[in-house]
């Protein structure tokens, strides 16, 4: 049975397409879902597709590089990332530490922590 590390997996896949439907399937109905340094995170499906497909509506490229991931006994993976996105035809890079929580082999929480300089 494929574990929690498997789903952070084809998340990122799903990313690297820019696959909405495939990046949404992998949450529960009530995730939460923060970009740390942005704000309050976006609860409930509803509001993170509206987020998502905001953040989709200028990008145009999405490379998410896994460098190192874990999973916990409790099944908390977490990893360190570069994110490469190419949004209103500027290249941004910016090194993210993920952590995601599950319930049902689905996302119920995800936190991504980064510098907002990497977008000046």
């Amino acid at each position: 049975m494929p574990g929690n590390s498997d789903t952070i997996d084809s998340f990122m896949k799903a990313w690297n397409s820019l696959d909405i439907e495939a990046i949404m399937g992998h949450f529960t109905e009530d995730a939460a879902y923060a970009n740390v340094p942005m704000g309050p995170p976006n609860v409930g499906k509803e509001a993170i597709r509206g987020f998502i497909e905001g953040f989709l509506s200028n990008t145009t490229e999405i490379n998410f590089t896994v460098h190192q991931q874990v999973e916990g006994a409790g099944g908390v993976v977490m990893n360190e990332r570069t994110d490469v996105l190419v949004m209103d035809g500027k290249r941004v890079e910016l090194p993210v530490m993920g952590v995601f929580e599950f319930r049902d082999g689905k996302i119920c929480a995800w936190r991504d922590y980064f510098d907002m300089a990497g977008f000046s």
